[in-house]
Formats: C-alpha cells, structure tokens, sequence
C-alpha cells in the first residue's frame, strides 16, 4: 500500500468509529470553537481598527504658527497659489497688498478654507516676518490670542483701525471695509504712523 493510502486510512476515521471503539467511560474532548485560526483573524481585526485609530492622529498635519507669535494659529488646509489672481479664483475676491514693506518682499501667497487669503513677507534672510489676511465678514481673523499691553484706534483713509502691542509699538492691525476682514501681524513693532500706512495701501 501507498504511503499516501495509508496515510488517508489512519487519519480519515469517522468520530463514530473512534466512540465505538474507546474503552467504556471514555469521553472524548470537546473541539474549541476558539482555535488558533480564530484567534489569528482576531488579532488581525484589531490590528486593523488600531491602525485605523491611530494613523489619522499620526498624519494629522501640524497647525502652522505666526512668526514671534507662537499662540497664533491658522488651520489647514491651505493652498500656496502662484498669483494673487490664482486666490482670487479660490475665494472669489482679491487682496490688495504692496509688493514690498521697508525691506520685507512678498514671499508666499496662501489661501485657507477657500475662504481667506494670507499674503506672508518675508526678510533678506527668508524669515517671516509679516502677515497681511483679507477674508469676507467681520470677524477677527488674525489668529492672534495674545494679550497685548495696548490697544488703540486710530484713522487711515476713512478705516477705523485697532492697533495691538506693547512697549508703544505695534504689533497687530484689525479693520473692516466694504463687509470684509482685514488683518496685518508683524514679529517686529512699528509707530502708529507706519501702521495707518500699511492700512491705507490695502484693500
């Protein structure tokens, strides 16, 4: 005989048979549902839901600060246009900006939610140094949660601007005009008079 035939007789035998032929008060044990199989798709299933759990807190992406300000924040997602028409098609109005500040350049051109428009300006040195943000309404849009030493109003080409800061320099700007937010954060303080300035040159 085969090894194979025989290897089929001794190991395919009904359970009657082996009932039949076991000594008397011989009880055979009970098959565990729970076997190995079980327990390994188990394992895997929680395996799964574990990574599920955990991959998206992983990936999440990081908030972005403000540069000196580091309660401010801004949540993605954000898109880095190329032009500052390409955010007008994005949110569906414009920022009026100056391309340069002193000696800060227009370096980066964001637009949040699809709903606001950040232009960044930085320094020789491509560090950050002002935010310049326009979206429709009139909350408070800059991020900023700081508690400043000063606050004032000033007037700049008809706009009531609210100057934040400390040491009598200023740090923040917020207006409204014509049913949108308007909002300007510097690292670096400036007078009152250069506050009105950039107020005045956008729109």
């Amino acid at each position: 005989m085969k090894k194979e035939t025989m290897l089929k007789a001794f190991t395919d035998i009904s359970d009657d048979f082996i009932l039949e032929a076991a000594p008397q008060g011989y009880l055979p044990k009970e098959k565990k549902a729970f076997g190995w199989f079980n327990a390994r798709m188990l394992a895997g299933a929680f395996a799964v839901l574990l990574m599920a759990f955990i991959l998206p807190r992983v990936l999440r992406p990081a908030q972005q600060g403000t540069p000196g300000n580091p309660d401010v924040t801004i949540a993605r997602p954000y898109t880095v246009c190329e032009s500052m028409q390409e955010a007008e098609a994005l949110t569906g109005f414009a920022l009026e900006c100056p391309e340069t500040y002193k000696d800060l350049k227009l370096s980066e051109i964001a637009v949040y939610n699809n709903s606001l428009i950040d232009a960044a300006y930085c320094d020789a040195s491509d560090e950050v140094r002002m935010h310049i943000r326009k979206a429709e309404g009139s909350d408070d849009i800059s991020g900023d949660y700081n508690t400043w030493e000063t606050e004032t109003e000033i007037q700049a080409a008809g706009k009531t601007v609210i100057l934040k800061g400390d040491e009598g320099l200023c740090r923040l700007l917020i207006w409204t005009e014509n049913g949108y937010s308007y909002a300007v954060s510097l690292s670096q303080g400036i007078i009152p008079e250069e506050a009105a300035a950039i107020a005045e040159s956008v729109h």
